[in-house]
């Protein structure tokens, strides 16, 4: 056993690199000039391909499904989105000016031990959102494959009701799963320039489909004027329950990207200087998420206009087909095209945002044998084992799964958040966060820090009736109260956990605020200056054996 788990570690790409070990590999050091590639242009480009994309295009067409009006529906996702903006710009200072991923930013708010609480649960997410874009990447090449094969969208189903997937969605599902493995083994900080050309293409596309429907409804679609009629959900009217459907809508939306948002880190860490991520998120986040929300709506409603029979078109890989069915030669050549775009925006979102960031994740967790890349193929393989089709059998479903996301990572990020910005000031002693032992500032009371915990604690308990009561097959009966608390879940959340963590700080404050090292150790920001590592950091002394894997350092790539 010991001879095979020392094949498993994680081996040096380079001679001069030192020993992965249970804390530490050259994939969660602190990121030196070299791999720190992503400026503003990056940003921008990421963030279109994660707005323009399939769950974004749906977000608001969701909504209607809940008794919202199509401008109801948009003010939420607006609202939503700008807290997204400011969320991901303030949880991603800590990757942008330290250039450390989420695993280490944990260690410095939990400790080095309680970090594994919140490490597990982001693992999960990317898991199960791997899973899930899959899915929409797996129908949007069906699109594809129909556009060639009309047939295929009539193939004969071999599997069982239960399966949740028909035989096609399954073939078009394994291909996108295929195509997205290769993929797998580019390290993240050669995404500068697919970012900007998927970006560009995806961008294109889902403008040409806005102009067409519009073009060929010759006005909005029925649905802008009657849309409880044709989405089948009752009116809300007006005063309480419309305020609280509103408030609903808005943290579905922040919780669709809630899994980003909590470890923005991960990407801000390639920052190629610190402003690169403020300007940029802060503009484009929100501009992507509301415009690809607002051009599903129309084409929605467009649609339902022009393909009255064919129901409601939310998705636009179901448009795609009805375009392909009721056109001709050329409908099958623009439909080709247009599948190509979103299978390109779903392997940027998905490779990327969930199997890398997974990846990441999983080499802070067990560093000795994970790198990133090892890690994001273990994220593939997980995500399609859990069956994520059956995550998506309706939109009040999925609004479910989205919201429930919400009540854990809403307090998560507020108790990240305020440590890094007002607890701490923006100051870190970054050798102390690789070591598992008394000696770190960060080891707090047996590697944990009870002041997260508790703050987090006290951010989720309020939601948890309503979270319960939301994602039961059958109803608890609660207070209608307390569903009310769980329409604000990841707001609230956040404001309460962060609220406690700067007020238990204050009363018991963690000892070593306002440290840094004095030196340089990992060549972080200085290329090479770290290569003559001291276990003895600014005076103290710390043990040598833990610090072993201080020694890794990046070598131009």
């Amino acid at each position: 056993m010991s001879t095979l788990l020392k094949r498993l570690e994680v081996k040096s790409e380079h001679p001069q690199e030192g020993k992965a070990t249970a804390w530490i590999n050259r994939d969660i050091i602190p990121l030196p000039p070299s791999r720190r590639t992503w400026g503003s242009w990056s940003f921008v480009g990421y963030w279109m391909l994660t707005g323009f994309n399939i769950s974004g295009w749906t977000t608001a067409s969701s909504l209607l499904g809940i008794g919202l009006n199509v401008w109801q529906a948009l003010i939420s996702v607006i609202i939503g989105n700008l807290i997204v903006a400011c969320a991901v710009v303030g949880n991603g200072y800590v990757g942008a000016e330290w250039h450390v991923g989420f695993p280490v930013y944990n260690r410095f708010v939990w400790g080095v031990f309680g970090s594994f609480h919140p490490l597990l649960m982001r693992i999960l997410l990317s898991i199960v959102w791997y899973g899930v874009q899959l899915v929409f990447g797996g129908k949007s090449v069906k699109v594809v494959i129909g556009a060639i094969w009309p047939s295929f969208y009539t193939l004969h189903n071999t599997l069982p009701e239960s399966a949740g997937i028909e035989l096609n969605d399954l073939i078009g599902t394994l291909i996108f799963a295929g195509i997205s493995l290769p993929l797998l083994l580019v390290p993240p900080e050669f995404y500068r320039k697919p970012f900007l050309v998927g970006s560009i293409i995806i961008t294109i596309t889902t403008f040409s489909m806005f102009v067409w429907a519009l073009a060929k409804e010759g006005g909005g679609g029925p649905l802008l004027s009657n849309p409880s009629e044709l989405s089948g959900a009752e009116p809300l009217g007006s005063g309480a329950k419309l305020g609280w459907a509103m408030a609903y809508g808005i943290s579905s939306t922040i919780g669709g990207i809630s899994a980003g948002i909590l470890n923005q880190s991960d990407y801000t860490r390639f920052a190629s200087y610190p402003r690169a991520q403020i300007l940029s998120q802060l503009v484009v986040v929100p501009v992507s998420s509301i415009i690809i929300a607002l051009i599903g709506v129309v084409v929605t409603s467009c649609a339902a206009g022009f393909f009255p029979d064919d129901g409601l078109l939310w998705a636009p890989y179901d448009l795609l087909e009805a375009i392909q069915l009721h056109g001709g030669a050329g409908a099958r050549a623009a439909c080709f095209f247009a599948g190509c775009a979103f299978v390109l925006s779903q392997l940027g979102i998905n490779v990327p945002g969930n199997a890398i960031s997974g990846g990441i994740d999983m080499s802070g967790l067990l560093p000795k044998y994970l790198n990133i890349r090892r890690g994001a193929f273990v994220t593939a393989a997980l995500g399609i084992a859990i069956c994520p089709w059956k995550l998506l059998t309706g939109a009040s479903v999925f609004l479910t799964v989205l919201s429930s996301f919400s009540v854990f990572l809403g307090p998560l990020t507020g108790v990240m958040v305020s440590d890094y910005l007002v607890v701490r000031r923006s100051k870190l002693r970054l050798s102390h966060l690789y070591m598992p032992n008394s000696g770190s500032i960060y080891y707090f009371n047996y590697g944990v820090n009870f002041r997260a915990v508790i703050s987090w604690v006290c951010g989720v308990w309020p939601l948890m009736p309503g979270f319960i009561n939301a994602v039961s097959p059958n109803p608890i009966g609660i207070a209608e109260g307390w569903s009310h608390v769980y329409s604000l879940s990841w707001p609230l959340g956040f404001v309460l956990s962060a609220t406690v963590h700067v007020a238990l700080s204050k009363v018991f404050p963690p000892v070593g605020l306002g440290e840094v090292d004095e030196t340089d150790v990992f060549g972080t920001f200085t290329e090479g200056a770290g290569r003559q590592f001291s276990p003895e950091v600014n005076g103290s002394d710390v043990d040598t054996e833990s610090m072993k894997g201080a020694s890794v350092r990046e070598l131009a790539v």
